[in-house]
């Protein structure tokens, strides 16, 4: 790891960006991990704390995290105790963040070297938008399965279908956040915390952008893994339900709202098959405009 990198409290705080990673790693192999947190501390934009609030994590993951710690002052260990929720973690993170900017970071995913400062650079010459994502690529059981192309530039109609941010690959302004008092611990938003945020941003009138070029490699599970329970589902419902009907999208969007449940009543194989094919077509045309 090198020599400790020197304390944030000597920052810049206008160009600090801090990450929040929530953890409950359950993983033995760790290779996931390690390389989400090498990915933030190997920044270009070195001007960075990396939180990461842990719960019920396996033993091998938490001395891990605490070896980290140990070696790079960067990093900040948030107590975790008691949260059972993603979006508790990433409170708790958001809470004890010293940054101007809040990145994400999940801990099986990675970012390319330049995602951050070219996140805040853009930003920082385009005061119009809140926050700001990226196209991602898609990692399954470690191949890549294309590129995911996401709009550059959302509006509320392209959340009908599916959501239109990757969300660990977000940037957000520390004030918009604060704003809509960041993430809800509704447990009704459990496995939609971040779209139930991205839309009341929309609502209150703030929009988020996408930088075309992939600077992320998204984690996905393998295709006979489902990483959303029949319940998760049932709160996506919900949460499409109060969104779209506080942005006055209602009863057109009614279909969209009853989806989630739609897809998960399909049986996981025909599912998984219907899946691959999107993917498929999709990086097939995203592949053939490159």
């Amino acid at each position: 790891m090198g020599k400790p990198m020197r304390s944030v409290t000597h920052m810049k705080r206008s160009e600090l960006i801090s990450v929040a990673m929530g953890v409950r790693y359950r993983r033995r192999e760790l290779d996931l991990l390690q390389r989400a947190i090498a990915s933030i501390l190997g920044q270009s934009h070195a001007n960075l704390e990396l939180l990461i609030c842990e719960n019920d994590s396996v033993q091998e993951a938490r001395e891990l995290l605490e070896w980290y710690a140990a070696r790079d002052s960067r990093i900040r260990l948030i107590n975790g105790t008691g949260t059972s929720l993603l979006s508790e973690k990433l409170n708790r993170c958001i809470g004890a963040a010293n940054g101007a900017w809040i990145a994400r970071q999940d801990d099986d995913d990675a970012s390319d070297p330049l995602r951050l400062e070219r996140q805040l650079a853009f930003l920082q010459e385009h005061p119009k938008y809140a926050f700001v994502g990226c196209n991602v690529r898609i990692e399954q059981e470690g191949g890549i399965l294309g590129v995911r192309q996401l709009p550059p530039a959302p509006v509320v109609k392209d959340f009908l279908f599916v959501q239109p941010f990757v969300h660990p690959t977000l940037l957000f302004r520390r004030d918009c956040l604060d704003a809509v008092s960041s993430y809800s611990q509704a447990k009704s938003r459990y496995g939609c915390e971040d779209y139930d945020l991205l839309l009341r941003l929309y609502q209150a009138g703030y929009q988020g952008a996408n930088l075309q070029d992939p600077c992320f490699t998204y984690h996905i599970p393998p295709p006979h893994v489902s990483n959303r329970p029949f319940s998760m589902r049932c709160n996506e419902v919900v949460t499409r339900w109060q969104r779209f009907k506080a942005l006055g999208l209602l009863p057109r969007a009614l279909p969209y709202v009853v989806k989630p449940a739609v897809v998960g009543l399909i049986p996981t194989g025909p599912l998984s098959r219907l899946k691959a094919a999107y993917r498929a077509t999709a990086f097939h045309k995203e592949n053939r405009h490159e």
